[in-house]
């Protein structure tokens, strides 16, 4: 029977207040270097500089790993969380530095630079936990696989659980907990949340101790108690170890997604602007003018034709690729960008190489939308690591969408401004979060359904592990509206003519961020979800493992 080492905090209070890199974002779950961070600080407690004792610099070296071998992420289980009433509190506004270094310089600080002068109001949203969970104290516990058991191993275990008990606080100094470690042979109960190797988000990127960071921590402590130098009249502002990449140890960042969980999609998102006439647009004329005033304007296509604008996308982004040295990806642009198969083919159905996604975003989310498309996204597979998208941004920005039937330009594309609040607020509706989406282009499912209930539930759980959702992550879908063909109301490119469309309402287990499009025609503009109700209850955890999972439940209703 395998052994695990679990390292379990459990909250007193049931909140907390950590915050990622550079204060940036909400942490949760807790990185791990975080609870490293917090064993060194228990273990050093009291002690002066008086060497630790072998068994505990070998533990805490245990959970660095080797140099050649950095120890492997661990599996994190959490107790579920709720959402928290922010509040503000008065803290220093970060200026005591300027005050230190008067006082080191032996001068006196000015009444406006006085520490209790220099305070600002700062708003605090910690993260709440359940406290049904856990026996009344909700948990954070960190799992290691351990490779060997024996002596060895319940020596470990004992130094660690010795010096885990140390910890008082845990996140903020407010955060108070009570921690142990432990031998587990099946994981606890809770949000599993299983590390990742690739960039995320900055809320899902967490930070992992490496060899040398016990070194690195104590360099920093240094440093931090002899930032005052009164000899020399000199102080030295000291960063957080977090922010530095030259303390002495290689900073290592995995993601941490939750099981069950949509993991993130890089994608860059382009405006469709008219096409300018250069030189009527420099004419002094009326005609001039109205040409010049196109650039302020949005060039529209009816939410029909989303396949033939991502067609037009498509093809922009193919030529652009071609270009000589524009491409410089390992990935062969012909089946990356193109989306073909072995050589130059159609793609094989089960062929899940990596490749762009191109979909339109028609207008909708308030009661003057008319679903027209004036924005289109190139998006990566779920879980890519954002350089693809980038390439996208930089490369496409300015090119034309050229109509495939007249072969002239029928629109520009921009970049998207994200200054602009009206544009964050319609790219919202479609990256989200939500654990409600609902389709504003129709799924085009995988196969025949033959107008029967079953059939059609079976392609649309087909059509969603296709599309890379992760297996469980769905906790239910609802069809809306009549069956349709796909020669209809809506353009369907000629391969997918006579599959049957769908409007559904899809509904996943964690918040789910986008963009996410479903189906046989999910590259080529059909099957995109935006966000749906958002009034639905939080997710409970559930015991069942990936296996007993059971598959997503079905609501049709046909109007």
């Amino acid at each position: 029977m395998s052994c695990n080492l679990c390292i379990s905090v459990r909250f007193l209070l049931g909140r907390y207040h950590g915050r990622t890199e550079g204060d940036r974002a909400a942490e949760w779950p807790p990185s791990p270097l975080r609870l490293f961070q917090a064993l060194v600080a228990a273990t050093h407690r009291g002690s002066g500089e008086t060497p630790l004792p072998d068994a505990d610099e070998r533990a805490l070296r245990w959970l660095e790993g080797e140099p050649r071998a950095p120890r492997a992420a661990p599996l994190i289980v959490s107790s579920d969380t709720l959402a928290a009433t922010p509040y503000l509190i008065s803290v220093p506004n970060n200026d005591l530095d300027k005050p230190a270094k008067k006082s080191a310089a032996g001068k006196e600080p000015a009444e406006n630079e006085q520490p209790n002068k220099l305070r600002t109001m700062k708003t605090v949203r910690p993260t709440a936990m359940d406290e049904r969970s856990d026996n009344g104290f909700p948990a954070v516990h960190f799992v290691w696989p351990l490779a060997k058991q024996g002596a060895a191993a319940e020596s470990l275990i004992a130094t660690l659980d010795r010096l885990a008990r140390r910890i008082v606080a845990f996140g903020w100094g407010t955060d108070l907990v009570a921690a142990h470690a432990h031998a587990v042979t099946s994981l606890p109960e809770g949000t599993k949340w299983n590390a990742v190797q690739t960039l995320g988000t900055i809320r899902s990127r967490r930070l992992l101790p490496s060899p040398g960071t016990l070194d690195a921590l104590r360099q920093q402590h240094a440093r931090f108690l002899a930032r005052i130098n009164i000899d020399e009249k000199q102080y030295d502002h000291v960063r957080p170890y977090i922010d530095l990449d030259e303390a002495g140890a290689p900073r290592r960042i995995v993601t941490y997604i939750a099981e069950g969980a949509v993991p993130s999609r890089p994608c860059t998102t382009l405006t469709l602007r008219p096409v300018i006439d250069p030189a009527l647009a420099e004419q002094d004329t009326p005609e001039g003018a109205a040409e010049r005033r196109k650039t302020d304007q949005f060039r529209a296509f009816r939410a029909s034709s989303a396949a033939k604008v991502a067609a037009m996308l498509r093809h922009a982004a193919c030529e652009a690729a071609q270009r000589p040295g524009a491409w410089t990806f390992a990935e062969d642009s012909s089946r990356y960008v193109a989306g073909h198969g072995d050589g130059g083919k159609r793609r094989a159905a089960g062929d899940k190489s990596p490749r762009f996604s191109y979909l339109a975003l028609p207008s909708i989310g308030h009661a003057h939308a008319d679903g027209m498309i004036r924005r289109v996204v190139v998006a990566e597979p779920f879980g890519g690591d954002g350089e693809h998208a980038a390439w996208a941004e930089r490369t496409l920005a300015g090119l034309a969408l050229v109509d495939e039937d007249t072969r002239r330009p029928v629109a520009t594309l921009e970049r998207l401004d994200r200054s602009d609040a009206a544009e964050r607020k319609m790219l919202a509706r479609f990256v989200g979060p939500s654990r409600e989406w609902v389709t504003t282009t129709p799924i085009v499912l995988p196969g025949f359904d033959d107008l029967k209930t079953d059939k059609a539930v079976a392609l649309l759980s087909r059509a969603c592990d296709q599309a890379g959702l992760p297996q469980g992550s769905v906790e239910s879908f609802e069809f809306i509206g009549p069956p349709a063909r796909g020669d209809g109301r809506y353009f369907v490119p000629a391969y997918l003519r006579g599959l049957p469309l769908r409007h559904v309402v899809v509904r996943f287990k964690h918040d789910a961020r986008g963009p996410i499009a479903i189906g046989a025609g999910r590259h080529c503009g059909l099957g995109v979800l935006a966000v749906g109700s958002t009034s639905l209850p939080p997710p409970r955890p559930s015991s069942l493992t990936s296996e007993e999972t059971p598959s997503p439940t079905p609501r049709v209703r046909w109007w």
